[in-house]
């Protein structure tokens, strides 16, 4: 399965709130350093959601623009 940079970006943003309840929820978690895992692969995800032909735009490139986007690709 591929990931494109839309795809990426989203997952990447649903990490920052995931890992701080996920942690929090089971003290063996901590002990595992899930955490910090967690957040290595959240970076991962922006690094490869980074798309540089936004760059200089001031329109499309924030999550609302995302979602629309990622909406209209994925239509059933």
């Amino acid at each position: 399965m591929r990931l494109t940079k839309d795809e990426a970006r989203i997952l990447s943003e649903a990490m920052e709130e995931y890992k701080y309840k996920v942690v929090a929820s089971n003290s063996s978690y901590k002990e595992l350093g899930l955490f910090n895992k967690l957040h290595d692969l959240q970076h991962k995800l922006e690094i490869f959601g980074d798309d540089k032909r936004r760059y200089g735009r001031t329109s499309q490139d924030d999550l609302n623009d995302l979602f629309v986007r990622f909406a209209k690709q994925n239509k059933l």
